[in-house]
């Protein structure tokens, strides 16, 4: 049952086009914050706020009835190399029935619906309780971090993240861990190497060893990925001369009830095994400490390790947002997340936590990144319907 004229969808693909317009690296979410937030005032939001780390948050006020946080975050990754772009990064071109540009899909598509989606839903009678539609900052350096800045100001019953789903109702998602494995050695020139101890030809003994770690899997999550990402020696730059250290930061993916023990317990036996066969071998795993610098001049600073989470179909909340994209025509198909978002600090504190949005999560961060417009269409009309629900 479409509930959005083509005059509001006009609007909300306008909105949309401003906010990707609006380079919005993190750290940099200023002016994107403040174009969000003229639109808040423009679609009529009862309050709109910002807090001390540049989190907005617009409030629409309705019937008695819960209260619900849907959160997007409004940084985004670099686009990269323009010359591969088909499209400007920055030109909100519309073809082949697609909105391109960076975040599109990750996540100003959806933003956008849902900030116009509600706001029509009580222009029209239809929103029970309180809406609480947050652009959130920071999110691609540690999810969660400023995000919870957000749930602390508020006491929701349910927190809606709006990351890509391709319209599935996500009822739950993996987690994310950035671990750091350090080698250490003896530096030497590099005529004569027999005399230093090479810190990256231990690194590489370690990656490949690391490489056949047996890697957990969930039957609904997938596997617990441990990827390399980045590699550094020390000293950098290197002329002639052995690194006496060499660090590896990975990415590894959490299952649901994963703990710190699970991350680094196999590397540390894969670290003891490799030094039990060499003297010389010396080596140690952390999880990493992570800091970002908000706009507004704030530092946060937390743990890279954000835990998966998972949500039971029975649930109440569950089934009410089910109910609700029923209504709105939708097939309320379930689904769950492969990539970590802010919803591991909501579920990880005992709110319920579910997602829904518009277009695919594989096309996150990539070149010639978009969101189909019946997509874009389809979530608006999925949290206008959203707005009118009750458990």
């Amino acid at each position: 049952m479409p509930v959005l004229s083509a005059e509001r969808r006009e609007q909300i693909l306008e909105i949309c086009r401003s906010l990707v317009a609006i380079p919005s690296l993190s750290g940099d979410e200023e002016k994107v914050i403040e174009v969000t937030a003229q639109w808040m005032r423009d679609l009529g939001y009862d309050t709109v706020n910002i807090d001390d780390c540049g989190n907005l948050v617009g409030m629409l006020y309705g019937d008695e009835g819960p209260t619900v946080i849907y959160d997007s975050h409004v940084d985004t990754v670099a686009p990269g190399d323009l010359a591969a772009w088909r499209y400007d990064p920055y030109g909100g071109v519309v073809a082949d029935g697609r909105l391109y540009g960076r975040g599109t899909v990750d996540m100003k598509g959806a933003l956008a619906a849902s900030l116009a989606g509600l706001a029509f839903a009580k222009r029209d009678g239809k929103l029970r309780g309180t809406a609480l539609v947050s652009a959130s900052v920071g999110e691609e350096i540690i999810e969660g971090l400023a995000f919870s800045r957000v749930i602390k100001a508020h006491r929701p019953d349910l927190v809606v993240i709006c990351e890509s789903t391709g319209l599935k109702l996500n009822t739950a998602g993996r987690g994310r861990a950035e671990v750091t494995v350090q080698t250490f050695g003896r530096s030497a020139h590099a005529s004569t190497p027999h005399l230093g101890i090479n810190a990256m030809r231990h690194m590489a003994t370690l990656i490949n060893a690391l490489g056949e770690i047996p890697a957990p899997e969930d039957a609904r999550l997938g596997k617990g990925i441990l990827e390399p990402t980045e590699i550094i020696s020390s000293p950098y730059p290197s002329v002639s001369v052995l690194p006496y250290q060499c660090r590896a930061r990975y990415d590894r993916r959490l299952l649901v009830g994963e703990t710190e023990a699970d991350v680094l317990g196999p590397i540390q036996a894969v670290i003891d095994r490799l030094a039990a066969a060499d003297p010389t071998f010396k080596a140690e795993a952390t999880i990493d400490i992570g800091e970002f610098h908000c706009y507004t001049g704030l530092t946060l600073a937390g743990q890279k390790f954000q835990p998966a989470w998972r949500f039971a179909d029975e649930d109440a909340w569950v089934q009410a947002v089910r109910r609700a994209l029923v209504q709105a025509g939708q097939p309320a198909e379930i689904g769950q997340y492969r990539f970590c978002t802010n919803g591991s600090y909501t579920a990880s504190n005992g709110i319920t936590t579910v997602g829904y949005g518009p277009g695919s999560e594989e096309h996150a961060h990539i070149t010639d990144e978009y969101v189909a417009l019946d997509q874009l269409y389809g979530a608006a009309e999925g949290y206008y319907m959203m707005g009118s629900m009750a458990r």
